[in-house]
């Protein structure tokens, strides 16, 4: 999804409204969203407690219309100000009005001492600072900002459109910032969300539809760089009635070592749970018997010699890597498939072995999919800016690459780079990235274009982690709760 600079939006909006939709409309439709999304996190986590904390701009606007569509609830609602009414204006000022006819009277923050809710929230709302914001939070909003994070040491913390603190435009705190575990951004993403110096302030990002007409969209330039991944944005292949498990792809991953079974069986589970219609593994033979029992009945495992017993031509698409050992005889088998293979190839973990002038030539579709450290051994360079560094290796090669990690960045060379927002640091544990492979491996034997494959895996990869982080804890989270968690993934997609 295109992302915006804070000058854009407001172009945007005035546009919109221009075409008849008044702002007080957008707000009330900004603010209605908000509340239908605190109340499903609030359900989901047997939470009765909201605290709002508004500003005196916009954002503040958008938490009053938010507030008075909650009134409407059983949930124990509190919203405080910071700052004085009177200093409201506007549409916000036509929010405030409504809130507080549905006798909800804001609480006036000035100092530490007013820093105390009449319940302890399960939720905080963030809506003090918005896009219009720069540099760092003055006066009390300092303070305030961290009591948010302290705060939300218990509590969720959901933020309005940015965290308050970030800049839109940079995504750079200045000072203090909001810590979210979600942002709902009003319209489109602002290009400061999905840059690396905000993410560890935004959590989760989440596009709120007000309505903004698709043609005002279309002419807007947006960022030129890079786009974020939106659900709107995942298209996984429609299930037909009269299909077959043919129609689905037969995909062969090649993997596992002594020490190393693990890997291949995950990523193997996790190219069923991909809808993948056939799933094969090779294995060396000393770890066959392992390999078989782990993966399930449902995977056709064969054990092999580092030799190719197949026809590559009757697979859908070939991953190979995960616990294979890092070996000569693992980098001369990626160095005959590169040179053999005609069907897309994924090299991931102990596969990226070779010089990328190899992987280059290539002739099938490839994607790479490395971590930061396979990243330096392969290209001979540490990575320490993500956007660039991903962007010069997919121009290197001409292949895919999925630069792994916090804000994975999907980057091909005919296209923006792509941002993934979804996912949460629990899922920094052995055998992720093997679940993400196989995850891809079976969305690409279904016949989607690389780049579209590898948008979708990581971002389903993020969601199915956020689920199981929810239910188990971040601190908890193992790679098989992941593979768990796909089919309500994919029931999440299907909600929209």
């Amino acid at each position: 999804m295109k992302t915006v600079s804070t000058m854009e939006m407001r172009e945007l909006e005035r546009q919109t409204i221009a075409n008849g939709v008044t702002g007080e409309e957008l707000m009330r439709r900004a603010g209605q969203g908000v509340a239908d999304i605190a109340q499903d996190i609030l359900a989901s986590r047997s939470g009765h407690s909201v605290l709002l904390i508004a500003g005196t701009g916009n954002n503040g606007g958008d938490v009053f219309a938010a507030a008075t569509d909650l009134s409407q609830t059983d949930l124990d609602i509190e919203v405080w100000l910071c700052g004085s009414q009177s200093q409201i204006k506007g549409d916000a000022q036509l929010h405030l009005k409504k809130m507080v006819r549905a006798g909800i009277i804001p609480k006036e923050i000035r100092s530490p001492n007013d820093l105390f809710p009449k319940t302890w929230p399960h939720l905080i709302v963030d809506g003090l600072l918005g896009t219009g914001s720069n540099g760092a939070p003055r006066g009390f909003m300092g303070p305030l900002i961290e009591w948010i994070n302290a705060e939300g040491q218990h509590a969720f913390v959901l933020a309005i459109d940015i965290p308050s603190g970030i800049d839109a435009d940079t995504g750079i705190a200045e000072g203090s910032a909001v810590k979210a575990d979600l942002t709902v951004t009003i319209g489109l993403p602002k290009t400061g969300l999905i840059r690396p110096e905000a993410l560890p302030y935004t959590g989760t990002v989440e596009v709120l539809d007000i309505g903004i007409p698709l043609e005002f969209i279309e002419d807007i330039a947006g960022c030129e760089e890079a786009a974020l991944i939106n659900r709107s944005d995942i298209f996984i292949p429609r299930r037909e009635r009269d299909s077959h498990k043919g129609s689905y792809g037969h995909v062969l991953l090649i993997g596992g070592s002594k020490g190393f079974t693990g890997a291949i069986a995950m990523a193997a589970r996790a190219a069923l749970r991909s809808g993948a219609g056939l799933v094969s593994v090779l294995t060396p033979e000393e770890v066959y018997p392992i390999v078989a029992q782990a993966a399930g009945p449902e995977v056709m495992v064969h054990p092999f010699d580092k030799t190719i017993p197949f026809d590559l031509s009757k697979f859908d698409a070939l991953l190979i890597g995960p616990g294979l050992g890092r070996s000569k005889e693992t980098a001369a088998l990626v160095e005959t498939l590169l040179k053999t293979c005609n069907v897309p190839l994924i090299l991931d973990a102990d596969a990226l072995c070779v010089a990328p002038k190899k992987i280059g030539a290539a002739k099938c579709p490839v994607i790479l999919t490395p971590h930061p450290g396979e990243f330096e051994r392969l290209f001979g360079v540490p990575v320490s800016d993500r956007w660039k560094q991903a962007r010069e290796a997919a121009e290197l090669t001409g292949k895919t690459i999925v630069l792994k990690g916090a804000g994975t960045v999907v980057a091909e060379p005919e296209h923006k780079l792509a941002i993934n927002m979804t996912g949460n640091p629990g899922m920094a544990t052995g055998g992720s990235g093997d679940v993400l492979a196989g995850l891809l491996t079976g969305l690409l034997g279904q016949g989607m274009e690389p780049f579209d494959a590898a948008m979708s895996a990581v971002y389903l990869h993020g969601i199915a982690g956020d689920i199981a982080a929810h239910d188990l804890t971040q601190e908890s989270l193992i790679a098989t709760d992941m593979i768990n968690a796909l089919p309500d993934a994919f029931r999440f997609l299907q909600s929209r």
